[in-house]
């Protein structure tokens, strides 16, 4: 991890998205494949979503959490796929305030407003509503695949974020690395040195990959021929050569300004034109601040 000049730790674990889906309901509801395009999640998630007499959710088409991974979703992701940017080229300027943050938000909360395939908040969270086999398909990262092994009750499969109709494909990648603290010496410093040295190997690596499903930093340990083969780790690696990284100045912040900005156009009716004018003031007058 380099900033300017200087290193300050060693990437150990790599993140990216793709698209979790219920094998189960897709045989069910007659969808031979994952879909590929976003208009084709669109309608595989119309035929998944089941809703009872007085019209609430029983199965979810796709979950909508903007708390969890669908803030990245739009913000890397949906953004440019409808012609745009997040941000400018050196992070510092908001660039969604623009016909295609508009697109992208009307896109994102009309899968529930219009299209209806899924519920902002149906069973707290969206992976607890996939693990419980009540939803078709959810958005989210490596991380999610410890969690996700432990399902019993249906098989499911990965897939690609899905493209925009032109074919645009887009994901979001982050990283993990760990340093030293400038204050270890003597034997603790020793120590930390070959822990370090340890955790940063392809050894290390590939038993995080198979214990919690991170993928390795190191190319020789994740760019594998059986990695690049297994249904399950090939689509989140494919996502990295088209992957995005945002520049948090503080991720949590700029989570609830984007969940803000979902919540304006799903709870008080506002626009999404409107919605995102207003969450791009809020994130900019943050990035300001840290500007300084």
């Amino acid at each position: 991890m380099k900033r300017g000049e200087d290193y300050y730790g060693l990437p150990t674990a790599v993140r990216s998205l793709a698209l979790f889906y219920n094998k189960k309901l897709f045989e069910e509801a007659g969808i031979a494949e994952p879909p590929k395009t976003l208009d084709e999640m669109v309608e595989a998630a119309k035929k998944i979503a089941k809703t009872d007499a007085a019209g609430n959710f029983e199965v979810e088409g796709i979950t909508l959490d903007m708390a969890g991974q669908d803030h990245h979703w739009w913000r890397e992701i949906l953004v440019r796929q409808f012609g745009g940017a997040p941000y400018s080229d050196d992070g510092s300027k908001v660039a969604y305030n623009d016909a295609a943050g508009e697109k992208a938000l009307a896109f994102y909360t009309g899968l529930q407003t219009s299209e209806k395939v899924g519920l902002s908040g149906f069973m707290d969270e969206g992976q607890a509503a996939f693990r419980a086999g009540r939803a078709g398909m959810t958005i989210d990262g490596t991380f999610r695949l410890g969690a996700f092994r432990e399902i019993t009750d249906f098989e499911w499969g990965v897939a690609e974020l899905p493209a925009s109709a032109d074919g645009v494909q887009s994901n979001y990648a982050s990283y993990f690395a760990n340093a030293i603290g400038s204050g270890a010496s003597g034997e603790e410093l020793e120590a930390a040195q070959k822990f370090l040295a340890y955790i940063s190997s392809e050894e290390a690596m590939t038993l995080w990959l198979e214990e919690v499903g991170e993928l390795p930093a190191r190319r020789a340990a994740a760019l594998t021929e059986a990695n690049l083969a297994n249904p399950v780790t090939a689509p989140f690696l494919k996502g990295l050569d088209y992957a995005h990284t945002t520049r948090f100045v503080e991720e949590n912040a700029q989570r609830q300004i984007t969940t803000d900005m979902v919540n304006r156009v799903l709870l008080q009716g506002q626009s999404p034109a409107d919605s995102v004018a207003e969450a791009a003031t809020a994130e900019q007058a943050l990035l300001d601040k840290f500007a300084q």
